[in-house]
């Protein structure tokens, strides 16, 4: 069983499903190929502050721009901000270009990547579907904001959510 799916059992997450496409690399590739499924469709990035070497993964609503001005007052980030190249997202989470999701904190075992939530998530009601990569690009999978936020804090990440 994927690693992912054990913790789900071990925390009691069973409600969730995974639906399995043709691998897609962007929000608009999905939307090309009409991969949209209800709930939220969000995008993940994952930022370091050149600064001080921390790292932010920030997840927002697909078609949103991120506001690197706002997301700084709110994570107190400097203004050397930039995106994870591909060795250090390998580093940290275990992960490729394409396939950048939260559920890849599992193998940050040195916690070091906090994880913004757009607003958009905080006013979702608990029952909302998050849509997410499984930790690869050929499947979409989509739990409930209650079991996502469940997930996170049983992982002990840092969360800020933006307001």
């Amino acid at each position: 069983m994927d690693k992912l799916y054990q913790i789900f059992d071990e925390l009691g997450i069973t409600d969730y499903e995974v639906h399995e496409h043709p691998a897609i690399y962007t929000i608009a590739e999905g939307d090309d190929k009409g991969l949209h499924f209800p709930g939220l469709n969000l995008k993940n990035l994952l930022l370091k502050d050149k600064k001080d070497g921390e790292y932010y993964l920030i997840i927002l609503d697909g078609h949103k721009k991120l506001d690197r001005k706002k997301l700084g007052e709110i994570t107190g980030w400097s203004n050397k901000i930039r995106f994870a190249n591909e060795e250090e997202l390998f580093e940290c989470l275990n992960l490729m270009p394409g396939s950048v999701s939260p559920f890849g904190i599992i193998n940050d075992t040195g916690r070091h990547v906090t994880i913004v939530l757009g607003n958009e998530i905080h006013r979702a009601p608990e029952d909302e579907l998050m849509n997410f990569h499984p930790n690869r690009n050929t499947a979409t999978l989509s739990i409930s904001k209650r079991d996502f936020l469940h997930f996170l804090h049983a992982r002990g990440v840092r969360v800020i959510f933006e307001v």
